[in-house]
């Protein structure tokens, strides 16, 4: 009989809850705290409902409490985070880029996984540069004003230098973030603000996914991967790199799921 398994991952500003039932995605909430007494209450409201004592634990252990430590199997939050985006994207060779507060470059090898690189851009630089130039906390009212605005108003381009005729690159590409102010519209404000982060992101899993020889499969998972000013932009460098970006479902809670997963591998493999 296959186990219903419990996994939290607490994060930099979330803790996600991801509920596994015979090896599939059953509930998933997020809350936005890593304070351990409603990490407590919602595992207390979950187990409620799902009657499991299978729990498992990902992501910062800083202080937790010694009456969950004794209850909760821990994985590491590499293993979690490839295992996750490798099963939500049925790949066993890829790279699966987790983008929280920040973003982490995980080579996944069939059974392994190991941490290639990653940058502190991500959906905190996000939230802190929405605050300060276009006063919104809401990221998905900050995604709504950046499909109506455009970033080159904002970065200088190729275009911008008269180079589209000498370079391999398309006129639209970013010279300089933030380096050639035409508009001070909220709205193409908050597309620089996601270009800058997109173009970084994806610029630097290009970079880890062709060294690690699987440019045709870099997963984007977490909750700054379901933007879709992030992901047109990860397209965008995707055709500049010569590589390939996949999105798949619940991409959000990637690496909670993916420390069942890896639970539930490991306990197949002693039994």
């Amino acid at each position: 009989m296959e186990k219903t398994v419990i996994a939290i991952d607490r994060g930099a500003s979330f803790a996600d809850f991801a509920v596994v039932e015979n090896g599939r995605l059953g509930d998933y909430l997020s809350v936005e705290t890593r304070n351990w007494d409603t990490i407590n209450a919602t595992l207390k409201q979950i187990r409620e409902k799902h009657k499991t004592d299978h729990l498992v634990f990902t992501g910062s252990t800083a202080q937790m409490p010694d009456d969950l430590q004794r209850q909760v199997v821990v994985v590491p939050e590499i293993e979690a985070i490839g295992s996750g985006g490798a099963a939500l994207a049925n790949q066993s060779t890829c790279l699966v880029v987790s983008m929280g507060t920040g973003s982490a470059m995980v080579h996944v090898n069939k059974n392994t996984a190991a941490h290639v690189g990653g940058t502190g851009v991500g959906g905190g630089t996000i939230k802190g540069l929405a605050s300060l130039l276009c006063d919104v906390d809401d990221p998905a009212v900050l995604e709504k004003l950046a499909l109506s605005g455009k970033s080159a108003h904002l970065n200088m381009t190729i275009g911008d230098l008269g180079l589209n005729d000498l370079s391999f690159l398309p006129a639209d590409a970013t010279v300089g973030n933030f380096a050639n102010i035409k508009s001070d519209r909220i709205e193409d404000r908050a597309a620089a603000i996601l270009s800058l982060v997109g173009e970084t992101i994806g610029i630097i899993a290009s970079l880890c996914a062709r060294e690690c020889k699987c440019r045709d499969a870099i997963i984007a998972v977490g909750k700054v991967s379901t933007n879709k000013s992030i992901r047109h932009t990860l397209g965008h460098v995707g055709r500049l790199y010569q590589t390939q970006f996949i999105f798949p479902d619940h991409p959000e809670c990637a690496t909670a799921f993916g420390a069942a997963t890896r639970y539930l591998q490991g306990d197949k493999a002693a039994g």
